[in-house]
């Protein structure tokens, strides 16, 4: 049987506007078409060129209306989740972590993106433990849900944001979100020496504690990448004069987190160092911010700090 090919409707049909509704028109009228099909047809059909039908093409599987299946096929819609992977750009991103003397945080979490490539209709975050209070805005409309560990593809308790009309990469306007998160317990706050055989404390090895912010360049429903202007941010704040050790920063490889990647530490330790500016690891009395342009995909930002004794800690909280 000959393909279904939309008829002509005379000379105004090849305008390049209607390429997109030709091509949206026959490839579902004949799903499973491949790539040189598809272009002879538009060629004849809309009398165009043979770059102007695969411009076409190109866009309409980025903006995710016409699918590229795995063997190399097209189609319209009803194609398996793993096809139809959407990808999403960021140019901010901002961690800060409250610590309170108990260990329990408050989380903020602040992004701004945009879906370069498909669609997506929801953002899911998930924490291992249970969280107290969770609240957000976005700049797209939307509702909140919770998805047990056992239905979350992720494996544990996950908040799901939906929003109510996907977003897609034909509207590729940034988005913005904000949303806060109370988890108890996150922290350890102090720790007690291993003691000698009399009861006596041995030499003190430092104890740490970490934060870390990361941009994956793939997650399990999506892609990712940063724009070459994009900034993380992460902010750990403690009590005023609460009596942590040293603090350091590190870039691992998510990939191998024993690896630490020195080129990127080295540029970050060398933009600290610029009174001008406010990147790489700073320190603001109980408040730590790691500032980093330009970052890496698939890196952990991380953040460091040494907890204090037992001993130390109830001195603090007599002299609050």
């Amino acid at each position: 049987m000959a393909d279904k090919v939309p008829p002509r409707t005379g000379p105004a049909r090849s305008r390049e506007e209607d390429v997109g509704p030709f091509l949206l028109q026959y490839v579902q009228a004949n799903p499973g078409l491949k790539f040189g099909v598809i272009l002879r047809a538009a060629q004849a059909a809309r009398n165009i060129s043979r770059a102007t039908a695969a411009r076409h093409l190109s866009r309409l599987v980025r903006f995710g209306e016409i699918v590229l299946l795995p063997n190399h096929t097209y189609t319209v819609g009803g194609a398996p989740a793993s096809t139809t992977r959407a990808m999403l750009e960021t140019r901010w991103y901002d961690l800060t972590v409250v610590v309170q003397p108990s260990g329990s945080t408050q989380v903020l979490i602040q992004e701004e993106f945009r879906v370069s490539f498909g669609q997506l209709d929801h953002l899911d975050f998930g924490w291992a433990k249970p969280i107290r209070k969770f609240s957000w805005w976005c700049t797209t409309p939307g509702h909140v849900s919770q998805v047990p560990a056992k239905r979350a593809p992720s494996g544990i308790p996950t908040r799901r944001i939906e929003f109510s009309s996907p977003l897609t990469a034909r509207k590729p306007e940034w988005q913005r979100y904000c949303l806060i998160a109370h988890l108890p317990d996150r922290h350890r706050m102090s720790y007690r020496p291993k003691t000698g055989a009399r009861g006596v404390p041995m030499a003190r090895e430092r104890v740490w504690e970490t934060e870390s912010i990361d941009f994956s360049s793939q997650d399990r429903r999506f892609g990712q990448r940063l724009t070459p202007d994009a900034h993380l941010r992460l902010q750990v704040a403690f009590p005023e004069g609460y009596p942590i050790g040293p603090v350091r920063s590190h870039v691992r490889f998510q990939t191998e987190p024993d690896l630490v990647d020195a080129f990127e530490e080295f540029r970050l330790a060398a933009l600290a160092k610029v009174e001008w500016h406010q990147d790489g690891l700073q320190t603001f009395g109980s408040r730590f911010i790691l500032s980093v342009p330009r970052p890496l995909s698939d890196r952990h930002y991380e953040i460091e700090w040494a907890i204090p004794t037992a001993a130390q800690r109830d001195r603090w909280l007599a002299h609050r």
